[in-house]
């Protein structure tokens, strides 16, 4: 087949073969995702969170946020409301266990049908080329292959399925009760991620500006979704929350706007030579200075104002129509652009994954540009460049695929491209600890800190002093991080610190209040009996080892209550050592 050949065939690609081809190239570009492991997140969010191992316990995921916090099925913890994210990760679990190839497979397939979607939006404004052209770019473009990559990021790529789709609804369909299915959509949108609100504020636009016969109808009928959503986010986690997870959340509204310049210049960099990528960014600019405030602002002001001069170039040449849709466009862009530019603090700097809805907003101006002005290159030679752009978009988003592996490897890739990633520090001075390498891991939980300091942070520095049998640091480390958070993981650790350091009874009365705190605890149960048992409370040991075995049936908990329901002396090992 000859390529002006193979050019016409792309023109007159059904909807139908457009959703094959797109999908060969997913997989193409993110196979070697699918094969990467849980982490970070994925273990309170998942791996350890009862919560989501049943689909019998989905009511819970709506009565909290999505961390596991050891009290029991509900509420979860957290600052954000996810519920239908948590919902997929029960449904997944439920299905296939604990395994992160399913999870990465489900994601995948939620981003590659966001693209087909995208591609059938883009139809009712561009030629079916351009929209194919533009479809694929945001599906293979490394700015977005995070929301792959990366299974907390489900909430990114649910949010915008279901809001996208909501959109192409709203587009196709001009009766009163398809108005119904998009507030559905949108609801579903609001449910997966906080962020599905910019979907609500897009639909409302494109009503106001195309069909404002609709636009009445559709404020009444949003108002029963919006209404669900409330009630449930706000028995859930309340109305309005805050993280203070990174630096940003720190200070203040005027050093974060000084912050913005260099925050939109990320992005601007990303998008054109997206090469150092990490997960995560925490920079702060909290002072006026050339290099991190002024030369961003002028970079940033030049290319809104190349976009706003496009926009002029659209408005002389095209009809009205196509300088709407410019317009409409660009306030898209502008929309998602608001939402991550710390006007309210968000729990870091940037990450990739937020360009995901202004992304579509760029590309639309770009498309409705080039349908202006059309390229006057060879047909011929304009489709060989949108593959070259493809192919080098493709293969560096498989190349930082490989970074994803595993949190050792995806760690170390942070650092280098993000050295104020205190998170990635901390990841790295836990993989150290758990290789035994204790001196090497606190070298890196010091950076941690001297960058950030936090619960996470001071929770596994208390760990690696108690592999050191560094008793009395590995307590004020303890109690430094229960500053930060009174989580169930650390007063575990200050319990089973309680076996190697300290008197039965002092141990025995600090479980005893933390049970109060976090009464189904297994891990709380199992170190009482056996500070109940070392003081030969044989009856108290046994009921309290019983306990723990109806909460939990690890290993070391069933080992224990065969020991002590036998009354036999045992010891496990503590700390680096034994007890």
């Amino acid at each position: 087949m000859s390529i002006n050949a193979a050019i016409t065939k792309i023109k007159h690609l059904s909807n139908l073969q457009v959703a094959i081809i797109i999908t060969i190239i997913g997989f193409a570009v993110y196979t070697i995702g699918l094969f990467g492991q849980f982490q970070g997140d994925d273990f309170a969010q998942i791996v350890n969170n009862p919560v989501v191992h049943s689909v019998t316990h989905i009511k819970y995921l709506f009565e909290g946020s999505t961390f596991y916090n050891g009290q029991g099925l509900a509420p979860l913890s957290g600052t954000y409301y996810r519920p239908l994210m948590t919902t997929i990760f029960s449904v997944i679990y439920t299905l296939f266990g604990p395994h992160a190839f399913y999870f990465h497979l489900v994601q995948l397939l939620i981003v590659i049908g966001s693209a087909i979607i995208l591609y059938l939006f883009f139809r009712y404004s561009l030629e079916p080329a351009m929209a194919l052209f533009l479809a694929i770019i945001f599906l293979v473009h490394p700015i977005n292959s995070q929301n792959v990559f990366a299974i907390p990021s489900m909430q990114d790529a649910l949010f915008f399925f279901f809001g996208i789709l909501g959109m192409w609804i709203l587009v196709r369909f001009s009766s009163i009760k398809s108005l119904f299915l998009v507030a559905g959509c949108l609801l579903l949108s609001l449910l997966s991620k906080e962020s599905g609100i910019l979907f609500v504020i897009m639909s409302c636009l494109y009503l106001i500006v195309w069909d404002r016969r609709r636009f009445i109808k559709f404020t009444g009928i949003l108002l029963i979704p919006l209404a669900i959503y409330m009630l449930l986010r706000v028995n859930a986690v309340g109305l309005l929350t805050k993280s203070y997870n990174a630096p940003i959340d720190n200070i203040g509204l005027g050093d974060r706007l000084l912050t913005d310049p260099s925050i939109l210049l990320f992005y601007v960099d990303k998008l054109v030579f997206p090469w150092r990528l990490a997960s995560a960014y925490y920079w702060v600019d909290k002072s006026f200075t050339l290099r991190h405030f002024l030369v961003p602002l002028v970079t940033d002001l030049a290319v809104i104002g190349l976009f706003i001069y496009g926009g002029v170039l659209v408005n002389k040449k095209a009809n009205k129509a196509t300088a709407y849709t410019y317009l409409f466009f660009g306030a898209w862009c502008l929309i998602g652009l608001v939402s991550i530019l710390q006007i309210i603090p968000l729990d870091m700097t940037a990450t990739n994954a937020w360009f995901y809805f202004a992304f579509v907003g760029l590309l639309g101006m770009i498309g409705v540009f080039f349908k202006a002005y059309p390229l006057r290159f060879k047909t011929s030679c304009l489709l060989v460049f949108c593959l070259i752009i493809i192919s080098l978009l493709g293969i560096r988003s498989a190349l930082w695929g490989l970074d994803w592996q595993n949190q050792y490897k995806l760690s170390y890739s942070d650092i280098s491209s993000s050295p104020a990633d205190f998170g990635a520090y901390n990841l790295i001075a836990y993989d150290l600890m758990t290789e035994g390498k204790f001196n090497q891991a606190i070298l890196y939980s010091d950076r941690s800190l001297r960058i950030m300091p936090n619960w996470a942070t001071y929770n596994n520095l208390g760990l690696i002093y108690m592999g050191l049998q560094e008793y009395p640091k590995a307590k004020v480390a303890y109690d430094y991080a229960l500053k930060y958070e009174n989580s169930d993981i650390t007063y575990d650790n200050l319990a089973e610190l309680t076996l190697v350091n300290g008197t039965t009874f002092s141990g025995e009365r600090f479980i005893e209040g933390a049970l109060k705190r976090y009464p189904n605890d297994a891990n709380l149960w199992l170190y009482l009996s056996i500070l109940e048992f070392r003081n030969g409370e044989l009856s108290s040991a046994r009921s309290s080892i019983s306990r723990a075995y109806r909460y939990d049936k690890s290993s070391a908990i069933d080992f224990a209550y065969t020991k002590i329901m036998d009354n036999v002396p045992f010891s496990i090992s503590i700390g680096g050592g034994s007890t």
